[in-house]
């Protein structure tokens, strides 16, 4: 059995999110502020029982609970329409048991099936925070939120159900038929938590070792070793831990002994006053000494050479090192946990932000080994729920366990990108490896741009500066300049395949390519005697404007493409840009428009032709270089600003 669905409801900006559950591993990423700790916060308050407060209501939905609150105040709604009506905070979790055997024990999982189809193999599991109190007592707690003519104050029910809600609310526990939603058992939070064993490890993690126990501190961690069952201890290590034992017990007996001894004889031949005499009882010491508590008390973490045998403190390695090793001690703490509790369960692991501290390599490596480890560790299946802002995690973990969480304004949805995988296997293939190979953040940013080549990746950060500075991207508050954009090098072969994936993830994304401009399929000529153009994105977009096929291989006029409209050049979320005409001529590279504006730094003369455009340098990368060292002052092509501006006026949130 397994965790296939969360769903979740009126939490802080999840006001209707459908999280879909990889078998193993989900990871959720986005951009800043997208609800991933929310989640985990969520579902961590549900399985314990915390329940939740006022902060936790949607802001959407607060002005709808003060209204609300006040129609009862006003008697204009009866208590019960005030219980049916109130938006409630609620998490749903699916679980699917069709894989298991149907005479199997199906353990902490069986209280909460009480359909009696056969055929049915989804349970159900609803927790409403729903309100509790009674009509008399809202009343009471109400009373002092009228105001002078009698009229319910709404500041004033703020407050008051601000620091009364646990007062209002209670977490109730729900089983569901799947055929009948009204169909519902009450069950109790033990039975929930027994069946979804919860261990989260956030994203502050303590790693120092300076001397101070603490409960994140690896030494404390090791030292625990003292404080387990020795038939529970991984038997990888069991025998190391029983010989530790063994000797620690020895040291134990000698040191006591011998202390008691000699301080029995100090403090005999110490004491005077004539005590003790022979017919008295005699003086004697007892200590309390425990080498164990010691080496609990006392253990550091530290790292010896191999070549001289001298050691470092822990504070002398890297911190990347101390977090993996701290995590994986946890991850076997909580495997070793779930296996002692003895019963069928669908055991839950959040990891929070697990490439705090870690180098790119590392982070790969950590996502690459997670899943094996804990195959490693454990025989019961763990479900694993990471959130990560590292492109190199994203860019290693399975395209079908990722979820992307968009925020729009009504609230975070979760996007399960095996489903864009299953509708677009013709790009998957190398969206993937792109991904891979690029480590691009395109899942954090708030506006992809796709750019042609090198130059354009060089150039375009002082490109938008100089747009901010000409006043271009007034009077909009937020400046592209001061927003997080990722600069995608992808070129015009293969920006195309990007964009249903940047649709589908809602991004707005800007396509600067070059025009390409051809004779025929083989011969370059200048975008003024050009028939067709040898860009792949640019016939890809054509052919969609065309309402044509893929597969359609009809010409694409050069004069179609010049002739798009504004509109035209938007689909969707994305818009692309290639040159234009400016000074009466259309360069067919980026080189070239550039060479084209300005034309006095490149030594032209007054008659310039398009021929005289051509870019003849070795190297794009030197000449994007040399432009920004030797003409600071250059003038910015119009297609790359009408893209910038365009893509400026886009909102993040829909």
């Amino acid at each position: 059995m397994q965790l296939s669905k969360i769903h979740i409801k009126n939490y802080r900006l999840l006001i209707d999110a459908e999280l879909d559950v990889d078998n193993k591993t989900t990871l959720i990423v986005g951009r800043n502020n997208t609800a991933k700790t929310s989640c985990i916060d969520c579902i961590n308050s549900v399985l314990h029982g915390k329940g939740f407060a006022y902060d936790d209501y949607p802001l959407s939905k607060r002005e709808g609970f003060l209204s609300l609150m006040a129609q009862f105040m006003a008697k204009e709604t009866t208590y019960n329409e005030l219980y049916e009506e109130l938006p409630i905070m609620t998490v749903e979790f699916w679980v699917d048991y069709s894989m298991d055997d149907s005479e199997a024990n199906l353990g902490a999982l069986s209280p909460f099936i009480i359909d009696v189809n056969v055929d049915i193999t989804t349970a159900i599991i609803r927790a409403e925070y729903r309100l509790k109190i009674d009509e008399e007592s809202l009343r009471k707690l109400l009373e002092p939120c009228y105001s002078s003519d009698g009229l319910p104050d709404v500041d004033e029910v703020r407050n008051a159900c601000r620091s009364n809600f646990s007062k209002l609310f209670e977490m109730v526990i729900y089983a569901v038929n799947p055929e009948k939603p009204d169909d519902k058992q009450i069950k109790s939070q033990k039975e929930l938590s027994e069946l979804f064993p919860f261990y989260s490890i956030p994203a502050e993690r303590i790693l120092g070792e300076d001397g101070k126990q603490n409960d994140n501190s690896l030494s404390d961690l090791i030292s625990n070793f003292f404080d387990v069952k020795e038939e529970d201890i991984n038997p990888n290590i069991a025998t190391k831990v029983k010989e530790l034992r063994d000797v620690v017990e020895k040291a134990n007996k000698e040191v006591q002994q011998k202390s008691d001894t000699l301080l029995s004889s100090i403090v005999n031949k110490a004491v005077g006053f004539g005590y003790p005499n022979r017919e008295e009882l005699t003086l004697a010491v007892m200590t309390q000494l425990r080498i164990d508590e010691q080496i609990k008390n006392q253990t550091k973490l530290t790292y010896t050479s191999n070549i001289s045998n001298e050691a470092l403190p822990s504070s002398h390695n890297g911190l990347g090192y101390k977090n993996l090793i701290k995590m994986e001690f946890l991850l076997a703490a909580f495997a070793k946990e779930i296996e002692l509790s003895g019963t069928a369960c669908i055991p839950l692991l959040f990891i929070e932000e697990p490439e705090s501290h870690m180098h790119p390599q590392m982070q790969r490596a950590f996502a690459d080994y997670l899943e094996s480890f804990l195959s490693k560790i454990s025989d019961i299946h763990i479900q694993t729920f990471l959130t990560s802002h590292s492109a190199h995690i994203a860019n290693t973990v399975e395209f079908s366990k990722i979820r992307y969480a968009q925020k729009t304004t009504n609230g975070v949805i979760y996007k399960n990108l095996r489903t864009f995988a299953e509708t677009n296997a013709k790009n998957m293939d190398f969206i993937q490896k792109y991904l891979n190979l690029s480590r691009c953040d395109l899942f954090f940013a708030d506006k992809v741009i796709f750019v042609e080549g090198a130059s354009e990746r060089l150039l375009l950060p002082d490109m938008i500066d100089k747009c901010d500075k000409e006043g271009l991207f007034n009077p909009e508050t937020y400046k592209l300049s001061a927003q997080y954009y990722a600069l995608i090098e992808i070129g015009g072969a293969y920006a195309y395949k990007f964009i249903p994936f940047v649709n589908f993830l809602g991004v707005p994304c800007l396509i600067l390519t070059d025009i390409d401009s051809m004779e025929d399929g083989r011969t370059k000529e200048v975008v003024s005697k050009g028939k067709t153009t040898s860009n792949s994105t640019i016939k890809w977009w054509m052919r969609r404007i065309k309402s044509l096929t893929e597969e359609d291989t009809s010409l694409i006029k050069l004069s179609d493409i010049i002739a798009l409209t504004a509109d035209q050049k938007t689909i969707g979320k994305c818009h692309i840009e290639f040159q234009t005409k400016e000074n009466g001529l259309c360069g067919r590279s980026l080189e070239e428009a550039i060479i084209n504006i300005n034309s006095s730094y490149f030594e032209l003369t007054n008659h310039i032709t398009e021929e005289s455009l051509e870019f003849k340098g070795k190297s794009k990368t030197n000449f994007a270089l040399k432009l920004i060292c030797e003409n600071p002052k250059y003038v910015v092509p119009r297609y790359i600003k009408d893209g910038l501006v365009w893509l400026n006026k886009q909102k993040v949130l829909e």
